[in-house]
């Protein structure tokens, strides 16, 4: 459960098209892709990143960096 306000980070499309099906959301309204934010029901936010699986950070489609800035996104908008 994501209360009002709240915020979802996708790890890989796979859960991006989980969580906008939960939402009832149509996929083509919310494009899977690196970094991209969503605005979902009830005032909440998507934001989508790479997963984290050896194959992507080896073959550095997703770089530590990548990832660590997901993560302070996510921290300031929740920080307002």
């Amino acid at each position: 459960r994501v209360p009002q306000a709240g915020l979802v980070i996708a790890l890989g499309s796979i859960a991006h098209r989980s969580i906008v099906a939960a939402f009832g959301l149509k996929q083509k309204d919310c494009p899977f892709g690196h970094a991209a934010e969503h605005h979902l029901p009830g005032d909440r936010i998507l934001i989508d990143s790479y997963h984290c699986s050896r194959y992507n950070t080896q073959t550095r489609r997703l770089t530590e960096t990548m990832f660590d800035t997901i993560f302070a996104r996510a921290r300031a908008l929740l920080d307002g």
